[in-house]
């Protein structure tokens, strides 16, 4: 543990913070602490900013992955068997670059320092602004919940039916439109989407962001659940275009159409996802 002694005040209560410091530093701020107003104002600040830094960078970590991603990824996967083309030891020597010296390490430690007192400054400034996200009351970072989390909860629960997996059945077509469009006052047809190779299993009415929502269930070959929910909007004009999210291991297509905002949501590697949601955006 290096001294931070001569160095400026947010530096060493970062040190502290971190406890980056020798035992004898240590007691020496926390006897400024116990006396100095200043300190402690300049300390709790410092605190919040972390702790506020540690938060976003958490939810950052749980931020969707883009469904493309997630294909490739498993995609690679399948491949890994293929004998790589060129390797690490057949690059002739003579092409390899010089190593870079001594040089490059007061470059990359004052880069380090820099960033080091870059973020102590943003967690700084950040503990100062008054009008946020974060509640510093009841130390709280919430972000807000849409509909879309309420299908992906009910997704899960129901693709893991068998006997239960709709409220009625596929042989009352005529039924399910004319219920679920009295009950969430969407007018709409059922896709036809025997060309995916998906076969309708039936429909359920759910509670999605305080409104009824409807749920159109499909299985494909391999016992896979998709389904189509939707519920009452803000009118718009024509379609919106198609975008995808992720939860977990779920993919949602979502839109909107007229009075209503529509979503297709099933497991998010398979790569006819999207295929499906085309075809549902002009049938439905």
């Amino acid at each position: 543990m290096e001294s931070t002694q001569g160095l400026p005040l947010e530096v060493r209560l970062s040190a502290y913070l971190d406890g980056q410091l020798p035992q004898s530093e240590v007691d020496e701020i926390n006897a400024m602490l116990a006396a100095d107003d200043d300190a402690r104002i300049v300390y709790e600040k410092l605190k919040l900013g972390s702790e506020f830094g540690a938060r976003a960078f958490d939810r950052m970590l749980q931020e969707p992955i883009p469904l493309d991603l997630v294909r490739n990824i498993k995609e690679a996967g399948k491949n890994e068997d293929e004998p790589p083309k060129l390797g690490f030891a057949d690059i002739p020597m003579a092409t390899l670059p010089a190593s870079r010296r001594s040089a490059f390490w007061p470059q990359a430690l004052a880069a380090s320092f820099v960033i080091f007192l870059a973020g102590g400054a943003a967690g700084y400034l950040i503990s100062e602004q008054k009008q946020t996200s974060f509640n510093v009351a009841n130390n709280q970072f919430a972000p807000a919940r849409t509909w879309l989390d309420d299908i992906a909860d009910y997704h899960r629960i129901y693709a893991r039916q068998t006997r239960h997996l709709v409220e009625v059945p596929a042989s009352e077509e005529a039924h399910i439109v004319e219920w679920l469009s009295a009950s969430t006052g969407v007018n709409f047809a059922l896709p036809d989407l025997s060309g995916q190779k998906l076969t309708f299993e039936g429909a359920r009415l759910l509670v999605a962001g305080g409104k009824p929502t409807a749920q159109l269930l499909y299985r494909d070959a391999e016992n896979e659940i998709f389904a189509i929910c939707f519920l009452q909007s803000d009118p718009v004009e024509g379609r919106t275009d198609l975008a995808e999210s992720m939860r977990n291991d779920l993919g949602l297509i979502s839109w909107q159409k007229g009075n209503a905002s529509f979503v297709v949501v099933g497991p998010s590697a398979d790569p006819s996802l999207e295929q499906i949601a085309e075809k549902v955006s002009t049938s439905i």
